[in-house]
């Protein structure tokens, strides 16, 4: 079974994008911590919007994780990321959906396989179920501020041929 849990940010904007209901191509459960959950709703205020992607049955809510093996991670990133990735060691997870540098460190470091928003994107148009992937870059970018290097675009293009 392919499982994932999920940052906020991946999640806000795939969804501003249309393309959550896409992921079950990679992922057959992404897990979307309690924490996310807040963030998501407090920044984008879109908890209708979650409660239709957990209708699809393949995004779930996940509530518990290890308070004290979350407060370890709280030094190096945000509440999110830090639950998320100690949601992905406790559910036995492969991949942590994070565009979060330093999250994305540590996640490969507990053994996860770390993707981030543009190479979803670049994987989905690769697969034809997306626009070109520079193009929904400036649309986030345009939207909701996203920051992200032309390295980093440039290697998920790159990358987009490996499966997720």
């Amino acid at each position: 079974m392919r499982i994932a849990v999920v940052d906020s940010t991946p999640l806000i904007h795939l969804v501003h994008l249309g393309l959550c209901g896409e992921i079950s191509l990679f992922f057959d459960v992404v897990y979307v911590p309690m924490a996310v959950q807040r963030e998501v709703n407090r920044k984008s205020r879109f908890r209708y919007r979650l409660k239709k992607l957990y209708e699809t049955g393949y995004f779930l809510r996940c509530t518990t994780a290890n308070a004290e093996n979350v407060k370890l991670l709280r030094p190096d990133v945000d509440e999110g990321e830090a639950e998320a990735l100690i949601q992905a060691q406790e559910r036995t997870a492969t991949h942590f959906i994070g565009d979060d540098r330093r999250a994305r460190e540590i996640g490969s470091n507990m053994g996860f396989r770390c993707v981030g928003t543009v190479r979803i994107l670049a994987r989905l148009f690769l697969e034809g179920r997306a626009s070109e992937t520079r193009s929904l870059v400036r649309k986030l970018q345009r939207d909701l501020r996203f920051r992200v290097s032309e390295q980093v675009i440039q290697q998920a293009i790159a990358m987009a041929e490996e499966p997720i």
